[in-house]
């Protein structure tokens, strides 16, 4: 997804925490760095799916159009999703948990 809706940083710091809690099957630094780069991908996609899946097919018609047009501005999303009724951040926050719980398998949930 776009920085604009999810901050790089906290998916980062969210990741990191995962990690903490949960032994990896990494052998080096580099399969760690990957393993992370993949898991951040994940999260940031199921916000995505999350987020996207809110919408009904005429509030994703008309966000394809602002996307075509090159309003995807970050006053753009903003107001898009309030005027949408949705809940950024409960919207997020619910899926980082159930990520969360995944990840994990259950343990730590």
């Amino acid at each position: 997804m776009d920085d604009y809706i999810t901050d790089r940083k906290a998916l980062e710091q969210f990741v990191d925490e995962l990690f903490k809690q949960k032994p990896l099957p990494a052998n080096s630094a580099e399969e760690l760095h990957s393993l992370r780069e993949e898991t951040i991908k994940k999260l940031d996609d199921s916000i995505g799916v999350a987020i996207f899946g809110s919408l009904n097919e005429q509030q994703l018609e008309e966000l394809n159009q602002a996307l075509d047009s090159g309003e995807d501005t970050p006053e753009f999303f903003q107001k898009f999703f309030s005027d949408a009724g949705i809940d950024l951040k409960q919207t997020m926050s619910s899926t980082m948990e159930n990520f969360r719980k995944e990840f994990l398998g259950g343990e730590n949930a």
